[in-house]
């Protein structure tokens, strides 16, 4: 029988997923002044551990002082504008070295020395430092943003998932295998968060996901900037050998975890980071665009501590779940990438399951009401850089 609900069931124009002039606009407007999760406290654990971010043409490290304290910077150098760390994460011994030339910062960012200081006037300390970028912790997840924006603060975001994340020990998260990032994918960055908003393409692209939690999925609305989408294990067997193994290791988990829900845990937060949350591991993932045609998604697992040997063969297992997850939805989101080429596909039509899309969709139209032309208009509200 037809649904007869009665919503705006239409996605985004096709031309909002080809055009470089829309990214710059989604830089200013929809990346770059809103939080994204980066890490954990413990991957910065000791004094001169640092990670770094980069998003859109800005780059970001956080780093720890010698005081102890997390501080997030640019990572670039003010001299000429050289990065100062290189790679993901790493550790540097008392203070950071420009590898250009070699102009010195101290931990808490301030310009210790030039080199060559008699080729210079004098510097004040301060005002040639790093500059600063917001940078919040929330239960030892790192978030930070480039500029102020209208989302509150990170914990007011996650206000709502309090009570249902509270048995999850995160704070004493345990870096795992560093951060991964996946193969480039050929498709703009809204192609990969839309097949994050509904699990309607589950049964067809995710056999082995259906087998082990398809029947019993839970999704809600987007609602304050963030979304909940929940798999509890099927009450069945699953049929799959992968998913079998894995179900009868969590089973065998030792308290406090054994009293985990068996159940993947998703929480999504506008635009972009998911929140990752297993009955062995936690995590996240981010879908970051390069340009207006391709994308990454990038992240992290961490171990509980106190893992058991149940707890890391599980985290092995669900890992490769989760792998074989990536790859089968790379392909699907080419599939529909392909389609925003054609002069003849315009816009999706939705399903009830897909709710949270359009409203993700909503999100973005607020922001830049230029999404609701059916064609690429001429000039935007305002220019990138003024918007």
């Amino acid at each position: 029988m037809p649904s007869q609900q009665q919503w705006n069931r239409a996605g985004l124009p096709a031309w909002t997923y080809r055009s470089e002039r829309l990214l710059a606009v989604e830089a200013e407007r929809v990346f770059l002044n809103h939080w994204h999760v980066v890490g954990h406290v413990n991957d910065v654990r000791e004094p001169g551990d640092w990670l770094s971010f980069d998003l859109l043409g800005e780059r970001a490290l956080v780093i720890r002082g010698k005081d102890g304290g997390l501080r997030a910077f640019h990572n670039t150098c003010r001299h000429r504008g050289s990065r100062l760390v290189e790679g993901e994460s790493g550790h540097c011994r008392g203070a950071l070295v420009c590898p250009f030339h070699a102009w010195v910062y101290d931990l808490d960012g301030q310009l210790k020395t030039p080199s060559q200081p008699d080729k210079f006037p004098e510097l004040d300390a301060q005002a040639w430092g790093l500059r600063r970028v917001e940078l919040e912790v929330w239960r030892g997840l790192l978030f930070l943003r480039f500029e102020p924006g209208p989302q509150p603060a990170i914990a007011t975001l996650m206000a709502r998932h309090e009570q249902e994340l509270r048995p999850y020990p995160l704070e004493s998260l345990q870096p795992t295998d560093g951060f991964y990032s996946s193969p480039v994918t050929p498709v703009n960055w809204k192609a990969m968060v839309d097949v994050d908003n509904e699990c309607y393409h589950c049964p067809t692209a995710h056999p082995g996901l259906s087998d082990l939690y398809g029947r019993r999925y839970e999704e809600g609305p987007w609602i304050d900037g963030t979304h909940r989408i929940r798999g509890p294990f099927n009450a069945s067997e699953s049929r799959h050998e992968l998913n079998r193994h894995y179900r009868e290791l969590v089973a065998q988990h030792p308290e406090p975890f054994a009293s985990l829900p068996q159940a993947w845990l998703y929480i999504g937060l506008f635009p972009v980071s998911v929140l990752v949350f297993y009955p062995e591991s936690a995590g996240f993932y981010r879908s970051i665009p390069l340009d207006a045609t391709t994308s990454v998604m990038t992240g992290a697992t961490y171990r509980y501590d106190g893992e058991s040997e149940s707890m890391r063969e599980a985290r092995a297992l669900s890992q490769e779940i989760d792998a074989a997850v990536m790859d089968e939805d790379k392909h699907v989101c080419e599939l529909h990438f392909q389609a925003t080429a054609s002069r003849y596909w315009e816009h999706a039509i939705l399903g009830d399951s897909e709710k949270a899309l359009r409203e993700h969709h909503d999100m973005l139209r607020a922001l830049i009401p230029e999404l609701n032309a059916t064609r690429e208009p001429g000039s935007f509200e305002s220019d990138a850089r003024g918007a």
